[in-house]
């Protein structure tokens, strides 16, 4: 396994799992930098036998530039007409409308005036939202409005870099995340994640505390409904929000492996199934779609203490609840699955945790093309001719090519 590295990657390159690693602009800023030394390496080192992006930006960056990677490469990621379908938030809201998946009422907008007149018809509560999966609004994956002057309050202007918004009645409650696994639109495994925390103190961010629980209704017919529809082939992640009260509302498809530690601690290798459906391979999930194990609880403790951090420099925690919720997260980190601690695969967790100390001897290499042709199919076609693939190993444990 090789991994492309940025100044966003975390320490990935010191993962014992990891052969190898090369250094790339990052993708974060959606812009298009990285490609040629990508091609580079991969004219260098390839072929490969598959490539997996593992954040929303690699993801978005190899659906920018499918056709050249799917020369070189089996995609670990769902079909182009499936990305650009979950992708398509507002296409997708329509589409829950039409397949009866439970959805709060919404309304498209393209300018303030039309945004204020959704608002009316809705009614307050309600939550406005990016029409783009994973887009920010105002540096923030979406705003909670309680009223009108709320409303005028944060957001006085269009923001000019979407052209479409979502205004949609809040339903207050966790947000529930389903890890799954499909083949041309058959469920095969899946798993309910209730987020208790997240790293945005209104909850709208990342989570920092889940548990997987029992399915819910309502989200489990929803999933297994849209799977079909988009004939879905691969790992996913679909979200929902649930309220005590029991409404229930669907949120978004992200087409990529996410919360892959807590689905494999809940007993589903979703990570080894994603690999095998992009190699062609048969799946065999053995047990019925809804079966994992529940109560499983994970962490990610670097977000709680960064929410914490905020809340103490902004006033917004007294002393007392500060040491209250320090003691939480120090009790949740002994107790549960964390996201980025292994106690078998340590380093990347101490490289992240320690990085205020570390970036500044961290080695930043300049980023240089040791193929100058790097970025041209040609080159990558030559060199895919000449080299064999890495070598895979057979199920007795012998080297398969």
């Amino acid at each position: 396994m090789f991994a492309g590295v940025s100044k966003f990657s975390n320490y990935l390159e010191w993962s014992r799992h990891i052969a190898g690693s090369f250094r790339h602009p990052p993708l974060e800023p959606g812009t298009d930098d990285a490609l040629p030394y990508i091609l580079d390496w991969l004219s260098e080192h390839g072929p490969v036998d598959a490539i997996q992006p593992v954040s929303e930006a690699g993801s978005r960056f190899l659906t920018r530039h499918r056709a050249q990677f799917e020369r070189l490469s089996q995609l670990i990621m769902p079909d182009a007409q499936t990305v650009a379908a979950c992708m398509d938030k507002p296409g997708l809201f329509d589409l829950c409308a039409a397949l009866g998946v439970a959805l709060a009422p919404y309304e498209r907008v393209r300018s303030l005036v039309e945004l204020k007149a959704a608002a009316s018809r809705i009614g307050f509560p309600l939550i406005v939202k990016p029409a783009v999966v994973d887009a920010e609004l105002f540096g923030r994956k979406a705003l909670i409005v309680q009223d009108a002057a709320g409303l005028e309050a944060v957001m006085p202007d269009w923001p000019a870099i979407h052209p479409e918004l979502i205004v949609q009645s809040y339903v207050s409650g966790p947000r529930h995340s389903v890890i799954f696994s499909a083949d041309r639109g058959r469920l095969l495994r899946a798993v309910e994640i209730r987020a208790a925390r997240t790293h945005v103190d209104d909850g709208t961010g990342y989570t920092t505390y889940g548990e997987t629980v029992v399915p819910t209704p309502l989200v489990a017919e929803g999933v297994e409904r849209l799977v079909s529809h988009l004939g879905y082939t691969s790992t996913g992640c679909a979200q929902f929000i649930v309220s005590p009260t029991g409404r229930v509302t669907f949120m978004e498809i992200n087409p990529r492996v996410s919360l892959g530690r807590i689905a494999e601690c809940a007993g589903l290798p979703h990570s080894v199934w994603g690999l095998q459906l992009a190699l062609g391979e048969t799946v065999d999930p053995q047990q019925p779609p809804w079966t994992y194990r529940r109560g499983v609880r994970y962490v990610w403790t670097k977000g709680d203490l960064g929410l914490l951090a905020k809340q103490i420099a902004g006033g917004k925690s007294r002393p007392l609840a500060s040491l209250a919720t320090l003691w939480t997260i120090a009790s949740d980190a002994l107790r549960c699955t964390h996201a980025i601690f292994d106690p078998a695969d340590p380093l990347p967790a101490i490289g992240t945790y320690g990085n205020v100390f570390l970036r500044h001897f961290r080695n930043h290499p300049e980023y240089r093309l040791a193929d100058p042709e790097a970025g041209s199919l040609s080159s990558l076609a030559r060199a895919g001719r000449s080299r064999k693939p890495f070598a895979r190993p057979s199920p007795s444990g012998t080297p398969a090519s």
